[in-house]
């Protein structure tokens, strides 16, 4: 096969892959403030992105962001409400669709909260065992500090970056 139409064949798969994608979509409409929509307008083309993907992009990260900073124990429950309904909706996707069943893509929040509990325990577990070092740490000069014990410092601080697989997120 020629590299020509290998290329058609490509083209056609990604048509395919986007309007899955699509499929699995459901549509929102909201008001947002003219300076948040000039941002977002000004960040999509600046990056050569469809604005209502980078819209879509930015919601899902900042639901996950969102989704974590919840108490443990109403996350956990938010978590599983979220779940179901996906499910919900997805049956509801399959039945317009006219397919038997519909797997839900995306986030599974239920393994989201997972991973927060996972995060928060590292956390915790980390900054007790830095603990007994914090007041050592403060009286060393920061020239005197290593590139390794400021990356240490810095993985303490970090937070895990979020999952990039969200019911609003391209397939």
């Amino acid at each position: 096969m020629s590299n020509t139409k290998s290329l058609i064949e490509q083209f056609y798969q990604e048509e395919q892959q986007r309007r899955a994608s699509e499929a699995t979509f459901t549509s929102l409409d909201l008001l947002i403030s003219a300076a948040d929509m000039a941002m977002l307008s000004t960040i999509s083309r600046r990056f050569n992105r469809n604005k209502e993907q980078f819209a879509r992009d930015a919601l899902s990260n900042a639901l996950i962001d969102m989704f974590s900073a919840l108490e443990p124990g109403e996350r956990k429950m938010i978590a599983k409400e979220a779940d179901e309904l996906a499910n919900s909706i997805a049956a509801e996707i399959a039945e317009e669709q006219g397919l038997k069943k519909f797997d839900v893509t995306g986030t599974n929040w239920v393994n989201q909260d997972k991973t927060c509990v996972r995060e928060e325990r590292k956390m915790t577990k980390q900054s007790s065992k830095d603990g007994g070092q914090a007041e050592e740490e403060e009286s060393t000069p920061v020239a005197e500090t290593s590139m390794a014990e400021l990356a240490k410092q810095a993985e303490t601080v970090a937070v895990s970056a979020p999952q990039n697989n969200s019911i609003f997120a391209d397939m």
